[in-house]
């Protein structure tokens, strides 16, 4: 049975050439789509910069001080920025406030490293929202070096 509808499918598609160019550009179609659009899933770990802007939404300390150049990691204690992101946490569950940050681009800098736009967006429990935009430079190492 199996056969037979082999047979005939092969038949088929000799009868009729544009069937097979048609399927295979249908391939190709769908495997330059996958390539385009799902690269980013398949991307090894998120750029030191999201990182620290994650931190900065969950108000974690560690993980944000870890993304820091060495420089910036000397001028500023590891205890110091943690403790003061627990008094952030503490006060924003209070208040209710939630945080997003959304990252809307980035530019190469000619020196090496990037520079990332985000736009953080604060939602209230009274419905009202407030924004607020982040640069931050890298270097090439992909560390932070400063955040305006």
């Amino acid at each position: 049975m199996v056969v037979s509808v082999a047979i005939a499918f092969a038949r088929g598609l000799r009868r009729h050439p544009l069937l097979v160019v048609n399927a295979l550009l249908l391939v190709g179609l769908a495997a330059a789509a996958a390539w385009r659009y799902a690269q980013p899933i398949w991307a090894d770990s998120p750029a030191p910069a999201d990182l620290f802007m994650q931190s900065v939404a969950t108000e974690d300390g560690g993980l944000g001080w870890s993304q820091l150049c060495s420089d910036l990691q000397t001028l500023l204690p590891r205890d110091a920025l943690e403790q003061q992101t627990e008094m952030q946490r503490t006060t924003q569950s209070q208040m209710g406030v939630t945080l997003r940050i959304d990252h809307v681009g980035d530019r190469a800098r000619p020196t090496g490293g990037e520079i990332r736009f985000y736009v953080a967006t604060a939602h209230a429990m009274d419905g009202s929202t407030g924004q607020k935009t982040y640069v931050v430079k890298t270097q090439a190492s992909g560390c932070v070096e400063s955040v305006n």
